[in-house]
């Protein structure tokens, strides 16, 4: 019996491997795109902003923080002053800490 369970497991697993395997087609993409900049043209372009400190982080070009103010982090004591003032108006979410 368990012979024949190994034999129909190994049966199944070629024949999926043969079905995907006939599933591969190339990926055309899309063609209708025609870019006005070479490669060179768009590299430059985005090292010219990187210095300008226009990307940070290389997900949003250009960066919409750039010419705002830095927001300053707040310090230990007025992130534990605001925890402590969170659980006195929150008691439902406050019983993790024996006051």
């Amino acid at each position: 019996m368990k012979n024949i369970a190994i034999a129909l497991s190994v049966a199944a697993l070629f024949a999926s491997a043969a079905v995907s395997a006939q599933e591969t087609t190339e990926y055309s993409g899309y063609t209708g795109f025609v870019s006005t900049k070479t490669r060179a043209e768009v590299k430059a372009e985005t090292l010219a902003a990187i210095q300008r400190g226009e990307v940070r982080d290389g997900e949003q070009y250009p960066d919409p923080r750039v010419g705002q103010p830095a927001v300053q982090p707040k310090t230990r004591a007025e992130v534990k002053a605001e925890l402590a003032a969170y659980r006195k108006t929150h008691k439902e979410v406050s019983d993790d800490i024996a006051s």
